[in-house]
């Protein structure tokens, strides 16, 4: 996924308007719901503004900017190994995990989903459903 380098250059398709985002709100909600402790979800544009988030208590502005700076930094270290496209960044720490990874569909602009969680959650859950939800957020944006 060749997402990061667009950034700078302000190519891809525009981001949700708030129409679009007043319709994504039930997708964070229900990953958050569906998996247990899943205590934030956050989607973020890649320049690092929040779209819709569920669970973020007025954080989400700051957690849209952090995710993306974080996968900006895993992109560039993933390239200087030549591992090749970014998939997934995840954080472990002693309170929890956070999971990050880049929403694209081809001619759509890239999308960051950020899921927090404390350590009750099965990393691999959280991973599967949270690329589930970048698909349904993907379909719903396609009008599909």
């Amino acid at each position: 996924m060749h997402w990061w380098p667009h950034m700078a250059d302000g190519q891809g398709a525009p981001l949700p308007d708030a129409q679009q985002r007043e319709r994504l709100q039930p997708l964070l909600q229900d990953l958050q719901q569906r998996v247990e402790g899943v205590r934030t979800v956050v989607l973020a544009s890649v320049d690092g503004f929040a779209l819709v988030s569920a669970g973020a208590a007025g954080r989400g502005e700051r957690l849209a900017a952090m995710t993306s700076a974080m996968l900006a930094l895993a992109a560039a270290v993933g390239r200087e190994l030549v591992l090749g496209d970014l998939q997934t960044l995840m954080l472990e720490a002693a309170g929890g995990k956070v999971l990050m990874l880049a929403v694209q569909a081809e001619g759509r602009a890239p999308l960051l989903l950020m899921a927090a969680c404390d350590q009750r959650s099965v990393i691999g859950q959280v991973l599967w459903q949270s690329r589930e939800c970048g698909q349904a957020i993907l379909a719903e944006l396609s009008g599909s």
